[in-house]
């Protein structure tokens, strides 16, 4: 009864921000992202810590100056959402979620039935769900990997917003039932399975650690292994900051079955690459506030170390 309720109650906010005019949605966004910032300091211990250890090179002006830019972009990817995604889908694509060139995609459904995706909690990652409208026009049908929220009026209101474009949402341990749909009984659609990969793995999951951020980071594989397992190419989405509500995005190519067997964790390496470069180029619309480094690099005598992980320990005893 009470996830019910809060569930309708989530339901009037988000429909109420969605019909605020934007003039009026830009001065609450900005006024949450003061408070957050300057009032509670919402995990400003944590967001502090890791940009700091993140950008050694910077001058505290200008970590403090991400961490405003972060706490604004990080109010505006709540509370512009519910109107970006009540918007015309022709209009989002030309305005808000701008995908230039979707020729990479169109590329591989000439010889691939299916494709990964990989991307962080960068940018506005809740707008991807609406880039199905222009996946439909090359053929596809985009599937989002997600993990069931443990408030259950929560994980309803955002399921149904993640499929108000005819997207799909697929929860984690049903990823290779739903892969084998394509796989296995063809049609005119090709599968774009979409997976945000940047996430601290759980005990007994981070089985590979690099350099990331000039920090020991345990990095996802799983997309690595669905991939060689299944000969399947996968792409890194790119995202390009124009403004808090404006985005342009491009899927870049990193693995192909083509290649043959590589050495272990090269495709989760290539993708820890092209996610730090996007975050190096503009810092501030990635998730700060995640406790991404709670778990040391000694708690697992036994995961395999990347050679630039192995540089950095070196570097760090002489």
């Amino acid at each position: 009864m009470m996830d019910r309720i809060g569930y309708y109650l989530l339901k009037f906010a988000f429909a109420t921000l969605a019909r605020l005019p934007w003039w009026l949605l830009h001065g609450l966004c900005r006024t949450v992202a003061f408070l957050l910032d300057q009032g509670i300091g919402y995990r400003r211990g944590v967001v502090r810590s890791n940009l700091q250890r993140s950008f050694p090179e910077k001058s505290t002006e200008e970590l403090r100056q991400i961490e405003r830019d972060f706490y604004r972009q990080f109010a505006y990817n709540f509370l512009s959402t519910p109107k970006l995604l009540h918007q015309r889908p022709d209009r989002i694509a030309s305005e808000y979620l701008i995908f230039p060139d979707l020729s990479p995609l169109e590329e591989a459904a000439k010889r691939y039935r299916c494709v990964l995706v990989a991307l962080g909690h960068y940018g506005n990652w809740e707008l991807f769900s609406s880039g199905q409208t222009q996946l439909s026009r090359i053929g596809y049908r985009l599937g989002q990997v997600y993990r069931k929220q443990k408030n259950q009026a929560v994980d309803r209101l955002f399921a149904e917003q993640r499929q108000r474009f005819g997207a799909e949402i697929i929860e984690k341990d049903k990823i290779i039932r739903h892969l084998r749909t394509y796989l296995d009984t063809p049609d005119e659609r090709h599968g774009l399975i979409a997976m945000i990969s940047d996430q601290a793995p759980g005990i007994g999951h981070a089985n590979y650690f690099t350099d990331f951020l000039h920090q020991p980071t345990a990095i996802l594989d799983g997309i690595e292994r669905l991939a060689t397992r299944y000969r399947l190419p996968v792409f890194y989405l790119d995202i390009e900051r124009k403004s808090p509500t404006q985005f342009v995005a491009r899927y870049i190519p990193f693995y192909d079955p083509e290649e043959g067997d590589l050495p272990p964790f090269t495709v989760t390496e290539r993708y820890a690459r092209l996610l730090e470069a996007n975050i190096q180029r503009d810092p501030a619309p990635w998730l700060w506030s995640h406790k991404r480094w709670k778990r040391p690099l000694s708690n697992y005598p036994k995961a395999t170390r990347s050679p630039r992980l192995e540089a950095l320990l070196q570097e760090e005893h002489t």
